[in-house]
């Protein structure tokens, strides 16, 4: 099984460059330094300092690289995401236990 709520760290020294294939939504963090990050099939690039967060949205190559200093970066599953995928899971639930209950309630009696 995999967990969702791992989240991958790792530091790049100034000038890196680093290649990411994303297989879901993920959310890139600086902790610290000063990033650039291209997304396969984006509009823009963008330019991240420490503290700020970029949302991903979903597959696909992200190439990033570390601008004039070193950086600590981390990846992993957006709050709102896995907040999202337990929502609809929660909603499937009830959905599926009002149907059992609506069959209960039609079965003959005894």
């Amino acid at each position: 099984m995999q967990n969702i709520f791992t989240k991958k760290q790792f530091r790049m020294q100034a000038g890196d460059v680093t290649a990411l294939q994303v297989r879901r939504p993920v959310c890139l963090h600086v902790g610290s330094g000063r990033v650039w990050v291209t997304i396969e099939g984006g509009s823009t690039d963008y330019w991240l300092s420490g503290g700020q967060s970029l949302d991903i949205p979903g597959r696909g190559l992200v190439v990033i690289e570390s601008v004039n200093i070193a950086s600590k970066l981390q990846i992993g599953l957006c709050r709102r995401h896995w907040m999202m995928r337990l929502a609809r899971g929660a909603a499937a639930l009830a959905k599926r236990l009002r149907s059992r209950r609506a069959i209960v309630a039609d079965a003959p009696r005894r």
